[in-house]
């Protein structure tokens, strides 16, 4: 079951490397593709919009049938897809195919989502973790492609070679998942999940949160990707720094992703992670929005990438499918359906804001991640916290074990005293009435009332344990 699990995991960060590729390869090789369509730059440039428009209409679908046909289905489908896509698209000479082509890699790719994220949530481990490993495989394709593209230029290579890469990666995986048999907790719904306790009325806060948050976490980047460069030449840096800007926000982007699967790991640093990356990737965009020091804004647009685009999409995603364990494709869908929205709504709001004239275009990207920030805020304050894992418990259990016994021990020191006392005055070991007293504090000083039974017993045997040393300690004193 284990070789099962990883075999079922990496084909599923495979695809994800190959969705990357999907992404960005239009617009690497736009301009060979345009030649193919016998069609201008501009022309060729509507043929992108495709993907949106198909990852739109198809993704509360394909969730609704990962739930009920199956997510092996689902994947296989959204595979072949994008086989067809990557095959077809560098040999094609029509624009309306082409047109057709990219509608279908956005199905693809809402075939991918609607399958993968509920697969990851459904096998044992780190459910975050496992998602924000999609995000690393994905900004691991988008650093490689380019520099391919880049080497296919520059040695007079044919362009489509950048388009069999994934494509073969792509076979070979479709093949290993078509003879690979899906664990049961992915093919039925594992009963013993754990459900998350909220009531109807937080629970439908902390659901319109997380879907505003698939809005926001997606239009954040979208403006920042879309417009950085241009933003930095309207502001006099030079045009080295402009397109420089662009690639620290990958670095940052691939180096947050790899220290967020580490953080992820350790549940009392994961249960804060998601809003210190808000936080960080909004003070970001406040320096990139206002400074005019191009150091300061290249180290600003690094942590922007390092917080903002290091899986809080997916963690963000993992935590909705916490809410809904029966729900999980169609929820998926529904909140990828907001991020396909923005990718519709970004570029109407920028282009109205470059119409106004000198509106500077970053202050509304700030808009945007201080309404996710908010989002962010509602999700951390309602949705219960992450248990730890049993190791770090009894870690925890072991430093307050090590206060305890350091303050038992001050404890003993009091008795001596005591014991030097009674002695003194001829008392007797056991004073009733003082340890009825005692009992009785315990009771109206124990913040958890349930627990009160408990602190006295533990109380009693502490004072029993005391009168045991009295009785000790003054034997010994008479032998003396």
């Amino acid at each position: 079951m284990q070789i099962s699990n990883f075999r079922l995991k990496f084909s599923l960060f495979l695809n994800y490397f190959v969705h990357g590729c999907g992404l960005i390869i239009l617009t690497q090789n736009l301009t060979q593709l345009a030649s193919n369509w016998h069609s201008t730059l501009a022309t060729a440039s509507f043929v992108l919009s495709g993907i949106g428009i198909g990852r739109l209409a198809a993704y509360l679908s394909m969730g609704f049938l990962s739930d009920k046909v199956g997510r092996k289905k689902i994947l296989l489908f959204g595979m072949l897809s994008y086989l067809i896509f990557f095959i077809a698209s560098p040999v094609n000479e029509s624009i309306p195919i082409a047109y057709g082509l990219s509608i279908l890699a956005g199905i693809a790719n809402s075939a991918l989502d609607s399958a993968a994220y509920p697969i990851l949530s459904e096998l044992r481990g780190n459910q975050k973790a496992n998602s924000v490993s999609l995000k690393a495989f994905m900004s691991s394709a988008e650093f490689i492609l380019p520099v391919i593209v880049l080497t296919a230029n520059q040695e007079n290579w044919w362009f489509g070679l950048s388009f069999l890469l994934p494509a073969v990666i792509l076979m070979a995986n479709l093949i290993n998942v078509t003879f690979l048999t899906f664990p049961k907790s992915v093919t039925k719904e594992n009963e013993n999940i754990q459900k998350v306790q909220l009531n109807t009325g937080k629970k439908v806060l902390v659901t319109a949160a997380l879907l505003l948050y698939g809005y926001t976490s997606m239009a954040v980047m979208i403006w920042f990707t879309q417009w950085i460069s241009i933003f930095a030449k309207n502001i006099d840096f030079g045009n080295t720094t402009a397109h420089l800007l662009l690639s620290l926000y990958s670095l940052g982007s691939i180096s947050g992703v790899l220290l967020t699967l580490i953080l992820l790991r350790i549940k009392a640093v994961a249960n804060r992670l998601f809003l210190f990356q808000n936080i960080l990737s909004l003070l970001s965009l406040i320096i990139i929005a206002f400074s005019t020091q191009e150091s300061l804004s290249m180290v600003a647009c690094f942590t922007f990438g390092f917080s903002a685009a290091a899986g809080l999409m997916q963690m963000a995603l993992a935590t909705l499918l916490r809410l809904y364990p029966k729900k999980k494709g169609l929820l998926t869908g529904l909140f990828f359906s907001f991020g396909s929205l923005a990718s519709f709504t970004v570029p109407l709001i920028t282009g109205w804001l470059v119409a106004q004239g000198k509106a500077n275009l970053m202050v509304g990207d700030v808009i945007v991640a201080l309404i996710g920030l908010a989002a962010a805020l509602i999700i951390q304050a309602f949705f219960p916290k992450e248990a730890p894992s049993l190791k770090e418990a009894r870690k925890v259990i072991d430093r307050i074990d090590h206060q305890l016994l350091r303050l038992v021990e001050k404890r003993f020191q009091a008795v001596d005293a005591v014991i030097a006392l009674k002695q003194k005055q001829e008392l007797p070991v056991l004073d009733a009435s003082r340890e009825e007293k005692v009992l009785e504090k315990i009771a109206k000083n124990s913040h958890n009332k349930a627990l009160i039974s408990y602190n006295q017993a533990i109380w009693q045997t502490m004072m029993a344990q005391s009168r045991a040393y009295q009785r000790a300690k003054a034997h010994h004193n008479n032998k003396e």
